[in-house]
């Protein structure tokens, strides 16, 4: 394609431009006139095929420096408050629990009694604060910041959670990572909306690029398998916890190796009419919701996101997740699965953390060394 500028050059009223081409065809000069060869096309819309979406890489973290996550990048979650799922873990900034080592990161739960603060007997007689521990506490919802363990056993389990710095309003976001395998293991690549713009969980949304479970087997009541062969993607959002639309918005993808074997780029892709979700380029979710979430929920009363976008609660800045959680009675490890090791609380459980340290040689044997850790290559976010 070319073209031809003249800005010194004006037209009046009536007068016409008629164009040339000039060539050499045969070692001599010949003319062309331009409609006498051009066949003239009545313009059309396209799709082009292979479309590259344009943006601008807002972060990017490779793990190249340092032996733990950049604190200009990321920030740690330092609490017991369960992820609001009576999750067993405690959050740490743990060298133990949070490490790069060969230009990865390694998310890694490991057993409390294997820090120096702790030992079998002061899980529940001792006291876990974290404020004095790490000088901070980052939630102190349900005795996220202090316990005792004669009030309820201590979190058997120390892990990693941390937050980007950085957001983003529609654009791509990727993570290249292994998942763990090991029982009762939970990893999660998510987001959640810098500030509640909409009101608490889940009127302002939340989006999972990719949970599973470390377990081999999870079977459900037909026979399906859940466990690490599995992974999911989910959009949360509602006027309330009761009316969270969560199972409009799922998606799942197997794999027969299994998540952990290998690495996989989890990717969403989010525009101003729609989000997908992929591992590999290949979609696990797609949701284009045409009247927008209110109509798309069946709610009743006044929509509130009316004040948003097309894709409000998602046309706000979310910020970026990676965390290995440990079990919860939320039902995420539901009490009727046939699991490879009995489950060792039940969900409703007053004591979950002691039932589940009591089986500790039943579920310990599948905690295989960095296995467990959720191994991070690279994270990219990139702002449409």
């Amino acid at each position: 394609m070319w073209y031809h500028r003249n800005n010194n050059f004006k037209l009046e009223e009536g007068e016409k431009l008629l164009y040339r081409l000039v060539a050499e065809v045969g070692g001599k000069l010949v003319q062309f006139p331009i409609g006498s060869f051009l066949e003239w096309l009545e313009p059309k819309l396209f799709s082009p095929k292979n479309a590259v979406r344009r943006g601008t890489v807002v972060f990017r973290d490779d793990f190249d420096h340092g032996d733990q996550p950049d604190r200009n990048h990321w920030d740690y979650e330092v609490s017991m408050y369960g992820g609001y799922n009576w999750e067993i873990q405690v959050y740490t900034p743990e060298r133990a629990n949070a490490f790069i080592r060969n230009g990865h990161l390694f998310l890694k739960p490991t057993l409390t009694i294997n820090n120096p603060r702790f030992d079998e007997q002061k899980l529940t007689t001792g006291v876990m604060d974290m404020h004095e521990m790490y000088g901070t506490c980052t939630n102190a919802d349900r005795y996220g910041c202090r316990r005792e363990g004669q009030n309820g056993m201590l979190p058997p389990v120390m892990s990693a959670k941390i937050t980007s710095k950085a957001t983003i309003r529609y654009g791509k976001v990727e993570v290249r990572a292994r998942i763990p395998k090991g029982d009762w293991i939970w990893p999660a690549i998510w987001m959640l909306p810098r500030s509640s713009h909409y009101g608490q969980w889940p009127r302002s949304g939340e989006i999972d690029l990719m949970e599973s479970r470390g377990n081999s087997v999870a079977n459900d009541p037909s026979g399906h398998n859940h466990g690490v062969n599995e992974i999911s993607s989910t959009l949360h959002w509602g006027p309330s916890a009761n009316e969270n639309r969560f199972s409009r918005t799922h998606g799942e993808r197997q794999n027969n190796n299994g998540w952990n074997s290998d690495f996989h780029v989890y990717a969403l892709d989010w525009t101003h009419n729609q989000l997908v979700i992929s591992v590999d380029n290949h979609e696990v979710l797609r949701v284009n919701p045409p009247g927008g979430f209110w109509q798309y929920g069946g709610f009743s009363g006044d929509n509130i996101w009316r004040s948003g976008e097309h894709m409000a609660p998602f046309d706000q800045p979310f910020y970026l997740i990676l965390n290995v959680a440990i079990g919860g009675t939320n039902g995420f490890f539901p009490d009727d699965w046939h699991y490879d090791t009995n489950k060792p609380w039940s969900n409703n459980s007053p004591h979950e953390n002691a039932d589940f340290w009591a089986h500790r040689n039943e579920w310990e044997r599948t905690w295989i060394g960095d296995n467990v850790a959720m191994e991070i290559d690279w994270v990219q976010m990139t702002q449409y």
